[in-house]
């Protein structure tokens, strides 16, 4: 599987990948033991990271088109 990278708003690397919410099955375990990709705890909350940057650890929100901005 071939994982998509983001490119990280705080060190600007292309290593950013999606943080995976829930519980993780076999695949996903897999993923996260090879450094594709990061858990995020069983629920995601308000507000919390959808990236992570594998380079610096930086994680961030993404802005979603047409959500409230957060003050």
């Amino acid at each position: 599987m071939t994982v998509r990278m983001f490119v990280c708003p705080a060190c600007k690397e292309k290593r950013g990948i999606d943080i995976s919410y829930g519980y993780p099955g076999p695949d996903l375990i897999e993923q996260v033991e090879q450094g594709d990709a990061v858990l995020g705890g069983c629920m995601q909350e308000i507000g919390a990271p959808d990236r992570q940057c594998l380079a610096c650890g930086h994680q961030w929100e993404i802005a979603r088109r047409g959500a409230p901005q957060q003050a």
